[in-house]
């Protein structure tokens, strides 16, 4: 298929988008170019991608991911996405993998969904229902053309332009990428200005405009809450919101979808037994050691001494390995790394380390190390002064808690990522990197992301700021398949159903080819567990439909 058919296939798809679908218009800034979106160099098909060219790939993948927004959100309006790859930051240990926004905003129109509150134009149009751009870009995006086996970027990774979620270990998975800038685009994004905290429209007197202006919220930010400050973002002056910004797992979401939908998607919190104290304690988990699920803390307390002084920071070799060997130790957070105290306990026969904080607040103990293998947790100031009043013979057990949850607060309210240390472009736009399972909207793309099935929060979120998202099945044509386009947790299956017909439709050679590459999509999710026989056979039947 030559490349001019491909983009013909790909528009004549996505215009025959069901009735109140986004259709979501791919527009391939490359085109000309011989680079990006345009590249000609050969590829061999790879994980349910059939481009044979660097370009086509990349077309399909972007296309595929357009397709499933498309199918999720609903608008009458066309949205139209600006696509092309451009030189980003990169070095061995980091990178800027994309970005995308919305190109332009709006306020105090008919139907917004808050007075004197900025709208992303896609938003805007779904809801008015008419094109407010026309011939322009509605979200534009770019993507890193560094990422291409260079060891000075990311030590040498390469995209990867599969469809199936089997990312090989090194490589990028662009579709996820993908999926996560759109997703900026539509609606996951706020227009403050984190390094000030002033809001958007914001102006300082002067000659010309004496009273200046205090600038408008939006509709992300309108959803967001301080819990230290006790405030919501609307209501803060630019200097709490400076610090709301900076204040780590202190930001949460406050609309009512997102909140309603976490305990779906969210794995329970943790909570920690201990004999001779009547409720759990509140617990942190820690990126040292192996995941903790609770089963597989459970113990004897020891108190860790390391011999140089009073106290239990077991930064050097622990004094009494034959109390520690076979037990959990508790340690005090500070003078060194907590990878250091995990190693010392570990050498002295621990089969756990419990980390008490030295400030108020339970402590989340990070790090990356390799040679710590045993569990690690943390805990708050008193609760380490609690266990070790009972200590030693104490014994801990650490359970789901019933009610909380990875990446939430007490309330249920969903955390947003504040960092302490201010990564503009990263900062308040994204989930807080605490969530459990990680997803799509983190400041990262993680391993365990899968885009091409999988949106977890993000459409309770765009509800939450006024769009509409699919409550219906996936579709092939006219045909209803029974398979839901999403569940309330995300799962978007109709959605990739409908993303691949669209790839099988524009590259198969005939009608026998494209209910195959159907068929052979259907029988994968059954294997996977994803949906039933019964669906496969539904699928089947409106594959046999089309073309």
């Amino acid at each position: 298929m030559t490349k001019s058919s491909l983009a013909l296939a790909l528009a004549a798809a996505l215009f025959a988008a069901p009735a109140f679908a986004a259709e979501i218009v791919v527009v391939n800034l490359d085109a000309g170019t011989g680079a990006g979106l345009d590249d000609p160099s050969p590829r061999a098909p790879q994980g349910g991608n059939p481009g044979t060219t660097l370009g086509e790939q990349r077309q399909v993948a972007y296309a595929y991911a357009a397709k499933m927004w498309g199918a999720i959100m609903q608008s009458d309006v066309p949205i139209r996405v600006g696509a092309r790859f451009i030189p980003q930051a990169c070095t061995a240990t980091g990178a800027v993998l994309g970005s995308a926004g919305t190109t332009s905003v709006f306020r105090d129109f008919p139907g917004a969904t808050r007075p004197g509150t900025w709208h992303n134009v896609a938003l805007t149009e779904s809801i008015v229902g008419v094109d407010l751009n026309p011939g322009l870009l509605d979200i534009n995006s770019q993507f890193n053309s560094r990422i291409s086996g260079d060891p000075a970027c990311l030590g040498g990774a390469d995209w990867y332009y599969g469809l199936d979620g089997q990312t090989p270990a090194g490589a990028v998975n662009f579709l996820n990428v993908v999926m996560h800038e759109i997703g900026h685009g539509i609606g996951f994004q706020s227009f403050l200005n984190v390094t000030t905290g002033n809001l958007f429209g914001f102006a300082a007197p002067s000659p010309v405009n004496p009273a200046g202006s205090p600038g408008f919220p939006d509709v992300y930010l309108a959803n967001a809450f301080n819990n230290t400050l006790g405030k919501a973002f609307p209501d803060m002056t630019a200097a709490e919101r400076q610090f709301a910004v900076r204040n780590a797992g202190g930001t949460v979401w406050t609309g009512p979808d997102v909140s309603a939908v976490a305990p779906d998607y969210l794995d329970p919190e943790l909570a920690l037994n201990v004999s001779g104290i009547a409720s759990p304690l509140p617990v942190g988990r820690s990126s040292l050691g192996p995941a903790v699920t609770g089963p597989e803390f459970a113990g004897t307390i020891a108190l860790a001494d390391d011999g140089v002084d009073a106290g239990a920071d077991a930064c050097t070799p622990l004094a009494n390995a034959a109390d520690v060997a076979g037990r959990i130790a508790l340690v005090d957070r500070g003078v060194c790394a907590f990878a250091i105290k995990a190693v010392n306990a570990q050498a002295a026969g621990a089969i756990g380390v419990l980390v008490a904080n030295n400030v108020p607040g339970v402590i989340e103990p990070g790090g990356v190390d390799p040679a710590v293998t045993v569990p690690v947790l943390g805990i708050s100031l008193e609760a380490g002064g609690q266990i070790r009043a009972l200590a030693p013979g104490a014994t801990v057990a650490a359970v789901a808690d019933p009610v909380r949850r990875v990446g939430a607060d007490a309330l249920g309210r969903v955390r947003l990522n504040t960092p302490a240390a201010l990564a503009p472009g990263s900062t308040f736009s994204h989930f807080d990197t605490a969530l459990n399972p990680n997803a799509l909207m983190e400041p990262s793309i993680t391993g365990t992301l899968r885009g091409d099935l999988d949106v977890d929060l993000t459409p309770a979120l765009f509800r939450d700021t006024g769009w509409r998202t699919s409550a219906g099945n996936a579709t092939l044509g006219s045909c209803d398949t029974g398979v839901p386009v999403v569940d309330p947790s995300g799962i978007a299956v109709g959605a990739s159903i409908e993303a691949r017909s669209l790839v099988c439709s524009a590259f198969a050679a005939d009608k026998g080819e494209y209910q195959d590459c159907i068929t052979a999509y259907a029988d994968s999710l059954v294997e996977a567990g994803l949906i039933e026989g019964r669906s496969k056979g539904r699928i089947a039947t409106c594959a046999a439909r089309q073309r």
